[in-house]
């Protein structure tokens, strides 16, 4: 869970939702697909690494456009190596995600 506030697309402005949509248009589709169950919390809601930049939406489209393109399909890693590569990440960094 964050431990900033953050702003959910449906309680944004119109700025932050171009931004959420101009981000998620930018990753492969698969990225795209509903919440994994793990991660709902029991108000339905889920953290999100991108909701944590989201009270600065510059910001947002540029750390998350970064992103997007190192995910990119054909670049050399598959989805599977790259969800392993950010779980070791994760894991050594003590973080959630």
């Amino acid at each position: 869970m964050t431990w900033i506030k953050t702003i959910p697309y449906d309680q944004g402005d119109e700025e932050l939702k171009r931004t959420y949509e101009a981000v998620r248009a930018l990753y492969p589709e698969e990225y795209g697909g509903p919440p994994v169950p793990s991660l709902l919390r029991s108000d339905g809601t889920a953290d999100s690494i991108v909701a944590a930049h989201s009270l600065i939406p510059e910001a947002m489209r540029h750390m998350m456009s970064g992103l997007a393109v190192l995910l990119r399909p054909g670049l050399g890693l598959t989805r599977r190596q790259q969800e392993m590569i950010a779980s070791v990440v994760s894991v050594r960094n003590g973080c959630f995600y």
